[in-house]
């Protein structure tokens, strides 16, 4: 059976943090959402949210301060909530993050994908995201006290957001 349910885009506020930690999942990474929330405050990122019934079950995060390889910014953070997956959301919100992005001038965007993620990258290449290089990226943050790091093997992708007229 298929419920639907009314989804709701929108910028993240301050007192949806919490909520994007979906229970748990990513629990590890308050410190990373706190520090993307307070660059989107001042203007350098932006938290685009799938809202249903007030709960983000989908999240793209946009970083205008770390240019892709162009230029272009970077689309991160890409996540719907796993009751939600499958149904045609991650599309809706790939289409609402590159239309913020083209509104604020952006000609085109990037994103990484691990290499061993071929669903994704399948998933982006059918959007007309086009591989452009590769990146390692060592990602820091604190758990409960503890430095964590973490290296990510990517695959770069961009898609070309101006169109013909």
């Amino acid at each position: 059976m298929l419920i639907e349910v009314p989804i709701a885009f929108r910028i993240a506020h301050e007192e949806d943090l919490p909520a994007l930690e979906w229970m748990g999942l990513f629990t590890r990474q308050r410190e990373i959402i706190a520090a993307t929330f307070e660059a989107q405050r001042q203007g350098e990122a932006l938290m685009l949210l799938a809202l249903a019934n007030g709960f983000p079950v989908g999240q793209a995060w946009l970083d205008f301060d770390r240019q892709g390889s162009l230029d272009c910014p970077r689309i991160w953070a890409i996540r719907i909530f796993p009751p939600f997956q499958g149904a045609g959301l991650g599309t809706r919100l790939m289409a609402e993050v590159e239309a913020v992005a083209a509104a604020r001038g952006a000609w085109a965007v990037e994103l990484g994908v691990e290499w061993d993620n071929e669903g994704a990258r399948r998933f982006y290449r059918r959007l007309g995201y086009e591989p452009v290089g590769a990146e390692r990226e060592e990602v820091r943050y604190t758990f409960k006290g503890c430095p964590m790091a973490m290296e990510v093997d990517q695959q770069i992708l961009r898609k070309d957001l101006q169109t013909e007229g």
